[in-house]
């Protein structure tokens, strides 16, 4: 087996690479995935699936950045998982990966941003090789609400909407884990910035900052107990009050 999956908590699995996370969670009534990687994770999901054992029943996206929704399609048409996002972001999987620059307009063009900061060339390189810009459309999906418990997924996922990053940017927290999918709302690394910490994600695909450092109150409500399982960067584990304290006093870049 080429990849043996990290499980940072009881059941909940880490993949992807140093440039995204996606999440696989075991539950009694099947497996759930918790965004959906890029294209080139494929073989990663593969292994970490054939290694937990069981069938995927569900996809549940944070939000639907094409670095989020790689695999989203495949895992729908192959193992007939069900694909869930927020209403809000369901306009980016009808018209495909590369329409979050329309439904989630960045704050900052890409273009000036890229002659304030080259280095972020690199990523957009890394995530095109990878197939973010290139992968399936999501040919059919569940769409849920501003705040609701998802009965239907497996373990019976709360989500909760911090919009700002894309307009349907969601928390996915699973209660019995006492875990939290943050996604970009709060992530521990800027891969369009190198920065390292909690942060909100750069203009550069951050769709409103206010709004999105307004929505860390959603997050810092949650039990201190809980894990902060962010799309980049490693686990957050000194509690979501402190993240989102660390988020707000370091800003948007």
């Amino acid at each position: 087996m080429s990849h043996v999956p990290s499980e940072v908590a009881p059941g909940v699995h880490r993949l992807g690479d140093q440039l995204v996370n996606f999440y696989l969670v075991e539950t009694a009534e099947g497996l759930v995935m918790v965004d959906a990687g890029l294209p080139a994770h494929s073989g990663r999901f593969l292994d970490t699936v054939a290694w937990v054992g069981g069938r995927l029943r569900a996809v549940v996206l944070t939000h639907a950045h094409p670095d989020h929704t790689g695999l989203a399609e495949r895992a729908r048409d192959k193992a007939g998982a069900r694909v869930w996002v927020h209403e809000a972001d369901a306009p980016i999987l009808d018209d495909g990966p590369t329409s979050s620059v329309i439904h989630a307009r960045p704050e900052r063009p890409l273009f000036s941003y890229l002659l304030r900061r080259p280095s972020a060339v690199q990523t957009l390189m890394r995530l095109g090789y990878a197939g973010a810009f290139s992968s399936a459309r999501v040919r059919e999906y569940t769409t849920f609400g501003h705040d609701q418990v998802l009965e239907e997924v497996p373990g019976a996922p709360r989500v909760l909407s911090v919009p700002g990053h894309t307009p349907g940017s969601s928390l996915v927290l699973f209660e019995d884990r006492g875990v939290v999918f943050s996604g970009d709302a709060l992530v521990t690394d800027d891969p369009t910035t190198g920065c390292v910490g909690p942060r909100v994600v750069s203009r550069m695909s951050t769709h409103d900052s206010v709004l999105a450092l307004d929505s860390l109150d959603r997050l810092a409500a949650l039990p201190e107990n809980t894990l902060v399982l962010p799309g980049h960067g490693d686990p957050f584990t000194d509690g979501p009050r402190l993240a989102a304290v660390r988020a707000r006093s370091t800003g948007v870049r």
